[in-house]
């Protein structure tokens, strides 16, 4: 007889995973998934690490450009200190009041005024390595200049000059010229400059004198850049408020195109503002400083890959890392996933069946854990449900019936009422002829309304009734009351709850418009939505506030109403149709009330457009 083979010792007996509980196969679930992220500790914190050097770098490099700006300020708040100068002295303004006239033609002024003039320019500029050259321009176009006679021309027209414009405009306010290459210099290599300039005027007569203009050289900048520790500055650019280039400096290695482009892509406004962009295909952070006193705007460019060098190394290693483990943590999840949700998917997707009306489904019960006894649950509770609604489903279609028919007969009572009272008013004051109009609509009314057991009719049916109430209501009002249809012919043929629009009128006319000396309109709508009916009664009457129309609606929708509201009337027909096509449509119907003071009341059904003769409740 053959013994049965022994297991080895060190295979301890473990249960199938079958049997696990789904407590034990979520223990190891969540094991795995604090573990990994353990793991990626180190990658994170770097992370962290990487963002506060980003940030600081960011502070770092928008305190540089913004204390250059501030110097830049500095050197043009002095250059317009030197363009007010000529206004204060009476010998300049002598001399270019002289020659202020443009019939002097090319007259030239005497020695003794040149000397006058060079001296005087001299004094302003003296030190001043920045400045390329101070020019006064006289009326007659002679041009006064710091400069030697040899290298600027004597007369300039100052109308054939660009920035001309711009200093008129400014009208004796300084003006920050671009760059531009002035005509008046004899330069073999013309060059560019940006200038500060003014309109003279006389001060007793306010008349034009001339124009004293100062032309800067691009090296302003340029020392400015140098004053400042700025490692691996990227590229910089400098514009006015109209992106007019001042000055452009790029970095060595930068791969940045024209300024104009550089611009439109970074869309940077007149502030002080800081961002990282996608530039070329590169990453730079954006940094822009605005000058409100001198309209000009600083940007920089700086590489996102010179701020983070040093880190690079070790950025790419923790990436890897990262990458490494996400995809282990990953793998494990998604197995782990997969056999711990596929009975659950399946119990899912019964019970999504069920929920449609599918009572024969059943679970395969495959595991002994929890979500296997689950399973078998829901096996039981199906059958029970499936023998429960067969039991339970002609007694709850009766309840129905019987609940219609108890809503419906609780509308007819009110209305009778109010109708033999103005039967009995008009028999008083009018003829009989009147008397018997208003009893034949009246008949059609009852008829109609307890003529047979019919819960849906026709919507043409529901209009003419609607008609014949409304006849009964004009005998009464007069022409107070106006109606007007509104429906489509195609919906005529629809089916539609009986004594659905009466109650709605009714409203309207008792609660909107009935006590208005001048009366009212009520329009009645019916149109069709894809596969909806809306159906709108509408008055223009006295309407209600907010917080009246909320209570309204929320009368309506509740199953009850306060005792106080039944005595008053309030919202009794109108619950009543809430109920009503609660109980015949579900969840598929709408009921909105709208209005506002003065403006009269809307209200309007959505109900699932249905054929003749339909299945409805």
């Amino acid at each position: 007889m053959n013994k049965p083979a022994k297991k080895p010792f060190w295979k301890p007996s473990i249960p199938p995973l079958s049997q696990w509980s789904l407590r034990s196969k979520t223990l190891v679930i969540f094991l795995l998934l604090i573990g990994i992220p353990l793991g990626l500790q180190g990658a994170l914190t770097y992370y962290d690490f990487s963002v506060s050097t980003e940030r600081r770098a960011t502070d770092y490099s928008a305190q540089l450009v913004g204390q250059m700006n501030q110097n830049l300020d500095l050197t043009l708040k002095e250059m317009r200190r030197i363009t007010l100068m000529p206004v204060y002295d009476p010998s300049v303004l002598a001399i270019l009041k002289k020659y202020s006239g443009p019939e002097l033609g090319y007259q030239r002024p005497s020695v003794d005024e040149l000397e006058k003039m060079l001296l005087y320019m001299a004094s302003v500029t003296y030190d001043r390595p920045e400045i390329r050259g101070v020019q006064i321009f006289a009326g007659n176009g002679y041009t006064f200049s710091n400069l030697d006679s040899n290298t600027i021309r004597s007369f300039t027209n100052l109308a054939l000059e660009s920035w001309h414009e711009q200093v008129q405009k400014a009208d004796g306010a300084w003006v920050l010229i671009p760059t531009h290459r002035p005509s008046y210099y004899f330069e073999r290599e013309p060059q560019d400059y940006f200038a500060v300039a003014r309109l003279i005027r006389e001060p007793n007569t306010n008349r034009p004198l001339g124009v004293v203009k100062i032309d800067l050289k691009l090296d302003v900048f340029r020392q400015i850049v140098s004053n400042v520790k700025f490692e691996d500055m990227g590229s910089l650019l400098v514009v006015n408020g109209q992106n007019e280039l001042f000055f452009k400096e790029n970095g060595e290695g930068q791969p940045l195109g024209q300024y104009e482009e550089l611009l439109g892509a970074a869309d940077m406004p007149n502030a002080s503002t800081s961002r990282r962009m996608v530039l070329g295909g590169y990453s730079y952070l954006v940094i822009s400083d605005y000058s409100a006193y001198s309209d000009i705007k600083m940007v920089s460019f700086v590489p996102i890959r010179s701020l983070m060098k040093e880190t690079n190394e070790l950025r790419n290693m923790t990436l890897l890392i990262g990458i490494i483990c996400l995809t282990l943590a990953g793998a494990l999840a998604t197995y782990s996933s997969y056999r711990l949700n596929r009975p659950l998917a399946a119990l899912k997707n019964k019970m999504r069946l069920v929920e449609q009306g599918d009572f024969k489904q059943r679970v395969q019960v495959e595991t002994e854990d929890e979500i296997g006894q689950l399973s078998r649950n829901f096996n039981r509770m199906v059958e029970r449900i499936d023998r429960l609604v067969e039991e339970v489903y002609v007694i709850g279609l009766r309840e129905k019936e019987a609940e219609l028919a108890a809503l419906q007969s609780q509308i007819n009572p009110h209305f009778i009422y109010n109708t033999l009272e103005s039967i009995n008013m008009l028999a008083i004051r009018r003829e009989s002829e009147l008397v018997s109009d208003m009893v034949t609509a009246l008949g059609r009314l009852l008829r109609y309304t307890v003529g047979h057991d019919r819960r849906t009719v026709r919507l043409g049916d529901e209009l003419e009734t609607a008609l014949a109430y409304v006849k009964i209501q004009q005998l009464r009002y007069g022409e107070r009351l106006r109606i007007l249809f509104d429906v489509e012919p195609d919906l005529l043929h629809q089916t539609v709850p009986k004594l659905l629009l009466q109650p709605m009128i009714e409203n309207a006319i008792y609660h909107g418009i009935g006590d208005s000396e001048q009366g009212g309109t009520i329009w009645i709508n019916a149109v069709s939505f894809e596969d909806v009916l809306l159906l709108t009664v509408r008055d223009d009457g006295r309407g209600m506030p907010e917080a009246e129309m909320e209570k309204l609606r929320d009368s309506v929708a509740f199953s009850s109403l306060s005792a106080a509201q039944e005595r008053e009337g309030h919202g009794v027909a109108l619950r009543n149709i809430h109920q009503r096509l609660a109980l015949m449509y579900g969840d598929t119907f709408e009921f909105h009330v709208d209005g506002s003071p003065g403006a009269g009341t809307a209200f309007t059904i959505a109900i699932p457009l249905q054929k003749e003769g339909g299945n409805t409740l």
